[in-house]
Formats: structure tokens, sequence, C-alpha cells
């Protein structure tokens, strides 16, 4: 693999791959995986703001989403159900923004 082909993966997809790989190697750590990921995932929304895309919904619903499971992780479950639920919703455009 060359450096073109390195600059064209999606960080997105290379970030859930690594939380992936952390989780089934050391799953006590679930709810720290699954908050930093949410978190990256958001941070990369804002620097697409930052370059001069729209802040997506999904990206602020990220934010959230690890912000509130690194404060409570007891409710990790809720509130990742609760984020896949409004993603699938967003992506389905059953909610506009």
């Amino acid at each position: 693999m060359d450096i073109q082909q390195l600059q064209q993966l999606p960080l997105e997809a290379v970030v859930a791959i690594v939380a992936g790989i952390v989780v089934l190697l050391v799953p006590r750590i679930l709810n720290y995986a699954v908050a930093t990921y949410l978190l990256v995932i958001g941070i990369l929304g804002v620097l697409h703001f930052w370059y001069g895309h729209s802040v997506r919904p999904q990206t602020v619903a990220a934010l959230v989403a690890g912000i509130l499971i690194l404060v409570k992780p007891a409710i990790l479950n809720y509130v990742v159900g609760i984020y896949l639920i409004l993603v699938g919703v967003l992506e389905l455009g059953v909610l506009r923004y």
C-alpha cells in the first residue's frame, strides 16, 4: 500500500477498526473504547466543519454520546442504543437536517 492509498482511507473506518480490535483484546475497557470512538468521530465531523462543510447532526450526537459515556459509564447501553437509532433515522432521511 503506497502513500496515495493511505491518504484515501476514510478516517472513520480506520477508527472503527482500531476501536473494535481494542475492545476484542481488552473487553473491560469497552466503555472507554466506545466513548473514545464517538469522540473521535465527532471531532472528525468538527474538522469537516472547519474546512467549510456544514455540521451534521451525527457529529453532534457522537460528541454528546461520547461525553455522556465518559461521565456515566453505566448508561452505555442506553446511550449507544439511542445514538444508533438517531443516526439510522437521520441516514434514512426520516428526520431532515
